[in-house]
């Protein structure tokens, strides 16, 4: 099965005002950490929904080759939209789908491969009961979630 991923980077501040994807992990930064941990468990092709910062951010990840998807709107609208934008584009490319916020690097590329292994139409992982990052969203699930019309 062919596994892609969509994150979601267009307009996820902190409370202190800084952009998340942009924070400093260890030598790199919260978003290029979670592009290549995706890349490592063999996800592709991987969009990165982009808004807030857009250049600036597309800048920053452009030599490790994945899609870049601009939300224009990010500002009058929802993350749902962007995961959406995402979607959209990456439904016919692939079997199922990694969906996260660019907020959460610390996640491990064992984590990929557990949730790979599920056949569920939509598993995520688990640490002290919390529900976590990613979600592995099966393309079978796609068009409902582009249907859905509530708040």
């Amino acid at each position: 099965m062919k596994t892609g991923a969509v994150i979601v980077a267009a307009g996820h501040k902190w409370k202190n005002g800084t952009f998340q994807p942009m924070v400093p992990v260890g030598d790199s930064t919260v978003i290029r950490r979670i592009i290549i941990t995706l890349k490592q468990a063999g996800i592709a092709p991987v969009v990165v929904v982009t808004g807030n910062q857009g250049d600036e951010l597309e800048k920053h990840i452009s030599k490790l080759r994945v899609i870049c998807l601009r939300n224009e709107q990010y500002a009058e609208t929802q993350m749902f939209y962007s995961v959406c934008m995402g979607l959209k584009y990456i439904e016919d490319l692939c079997d199922r789908v990694l969906v996260m916020p660019a907020k959460f690097p610390m996640f491990l590329q064992d984590t990929v491969k557990r949730l790979l292994e599920s056949d569920a139409d939509l598993t995520y992982p688990v640490c002290g009961g919390q529900k976590g990052h990613p979600m592995l969203v099966s393309c079978r699930l796609i068009s409902r979630i582009l249907s859905y019309k509530g708040e």
